[in-house]
């Protein structure tokens, strides 16, 4: 027999002659003890048996296994402290009275708990659910109780350990600095974090009730249909500078990274965006728009100024260069003719005072020249076009060459160079240079006379014109493109000490620079550039520039 229950008293008769309801009954018979009990040993589930009067008669070995102690004799009142039978807190034992056997021996119909197991079996502790359910005779008399446990120890681990990835995933979301937003296939409000809702002016429960198209601004609608129309095509996106309305009306720019919710079948259930408020960084660049504006207005208006101070100065250039002319003509035609007319009348010394008037007459003549060509250079139309300069070069040598032919000149033009730019003033800046190494070159029985290029860099391409002749102290650099500045005097060398600024002028139009290196006795080089993204404070360090 069950241990405690007894066997039916039916005498056994063979199974395949009853009818089946027989055939139910005689499962009881002795004969088929041995299969009840290995079926209820083997349950799944562990099982207890009672009496009316609280005695234990039966456990299965499962459940032997969850409650980690066998059968005891102990009252019903006592089972809670005998077996470690706590609350699912883990620390409060549970009353006697509180458990579900004992519930089922008083009446009450299928009682269950959830309970903690802790004893030394179990010194970690199991949680258990259990069920209990009174047996009745036919009056309905409490004959005892059957009691079913489950573990639910892996279970309840895994719902924990579930609620503290949902308590982390719920913090970390509601601490974010970002609105969290996602709303069902018909665009309703499923979930928004608190940041969220203080960024549009909502309670949280006030949002709730809110839909997508609520809080769009009206004229970004149309284009929110399409991004809904993606999400439903499996497109996430990000929308820059999109408008949402606060609950006062006022408009919250944002950027807005979407994309689609899908559930465990992989069916479209709505869509998810986080929302970063840049209502300050439109802020900013709205400020940073009217600060450009007001400084290209400024730019403007001082380029404007600047450009009509410059055409006044230029226009006084030229009307005194042009008036200062014809008295200079006068002076220059009556000396002439005093000296013609009244030579026999003049002494040496009146012969030489004439001379002297006309020698400066002439040097004035020559300013006014140099003063006119200066002031061409900015008014002169710029037209850029590719400029052979190694061609310009060799057309300037052999102009030199025939203006003196008795001249002994080793020029050294290297071949190739073209660059973009104005053709006129490019070679009115090669003229200049190359007729200055022509000029400062005469002392020398063999003049050398260079135009070529450093070797490249990254800084572009630079070019040279170097000589042999007369060179110049550098600690007079800075006067070198000074108009009417000189480091020769006019009887060492003819001159008016305009053709270096005209240089750079002509170079600064062509968005480069120029500088020279010297030494006395030894000769000179000029470097200049053309189109340099942005010059540097000072030259660079020229190693190809020899003994200058």
């Amino acid at each position: 027999m069950l241990d405690g229950i007894p066997a039916h008293p039916m005498t056994a008769t063979p199974s395949s002659t009853l009818p089946p309801d027989e055939l139910a009954e005689s499962l009881f018979q002795p004969q088929y003890q041995p299969l009840l009990r290995a079926i209820l040993d083997n349950a799944a589930e562990g099982l207890a048996v009672a009496d009316a009067k609280g005695q234990l008669l039966y456990f299965n070995d499962t459940a032997r296994k969850i409650l980690g102690v066998g059968l005891v004799a102990d009252a019903p009142e006592v089972w809670s402290d005998r077996y470690g039978v706590f609350l699912p807190d883990t620390v409060t034992l549970c009353p006697s009275e509180r458990l579900p056997i004992y519930r089922a021996l008083h009446g009450e119909q299928s009682p269950e708990e959830d309970l903690f197991m802790r004893n030394a079996t179990h010194p970690e502790g199991r949680h258990v659910h259990s069920i209990a359910r009174p047996v009745r005779d036919s009056k309905g008399n409490i004959l005892g109780v059957t009691l079913s446990l489950r573990d639910t120890h892996e279970q309840r681990m895994a719902e924990a350990d579930q609620r503290r990835t949902e308590l982390r995933f719920q913090l970390l979301v509601e601490s974010a600095q970002e609105g969290l937003w996602t709303v069902d296939v018909s665009g309703h409000t499923v979930y928004a974090n608190r940041y969220l809702c203080q960024m549009l002016g909502y309670t949280v429960e006030e949002m709730l009730t809110k839909a997508l198209f609520d809080v769009i601004c009206p004229d970004d609608i149309p284009l929110m249909h399409q991004y809904v129309e993606d999400r439903r095509q499996g497109r996430s996106a990000v929308l820059n500078d999109f408008r949402l309305v606060r609950k006062d009306g006022s408009v919250l720019w944002t950027l807005v990274s979407t994309g689609p919710l899908y559930d465990e079948t992989g069916k479209y259930i709505g869509a998810m965006a986080m929302i970063t408020d840049i209502s300050q960084r439109r802020q900013a660049e709205e400020q940073v728009r009217q600060l450009n504006a007001e400084l290209e207005r400024r730019i403007a208006e001082r380029t404007a100024q600047l450009e009509f101070s410059n055409r006044e100065l230029e226009a006084f250039a030229y009307s005194v260069a042009h008036d200062l002319r014809a008295p200079l003509r006068s002076i220059s035609n009556f000396t002439l003719a005093l000296s013609e007319d009244c030579a026999d009348k003049l002494d040496a010394t009146g012969q030489d005072y004439l001379q002297r008037i006309r020698a400066s007459s002439q040097r004035m003549a020559e300013l006014i020249d140099g003063i006119l060509a200066l002031s061409r250079v900015n008014r002169t139309e710029f037209v850029e076009t590719d400029v052979n300069l190694s061609g310009i070069s060799r057309s300037i040598s052999e102009q030199l060459q025939r203006w003196q032919p008795e001249r002994t000149v080793r020029f050294q033009l290297q071949d190739g160079l073209v660059d973009r730019g104005d053709s006129q003033l490019l070679r009115l800046v090669l003229e200049n240079l190359m007729g200055n190494a022509w000029k400062f070159t005469r002392e020398k029985p063999v003049a050398e006379i260079q135009f070529g290029t450093l070797p490249e860099t990254g800084s572009g391409r630079v070019y040279f014109v170097r000589d042999n002749g007369a060179g110049f102290d550098m600690e007079y650099q800075r006067k070198l493109f000074g108009v009417f500045q000189r480091l020769h005097t006019q009887q060492e060398f003819e001159g008016n000490g305009v053709g270096l600024a005209t240089v750079q002028r002509i170079i600064r139009r062509h968005g480069g620079r120029v500088w020279g290196e010297g030494r006395v006795g030894q000769g000179a080089t000029f470097f200049f550039t053309l189109h340099e993204p942005a010059a540097p404070a000072a030259p660079p360090v020229a190693s190809a520039a020899g003994g200058h």
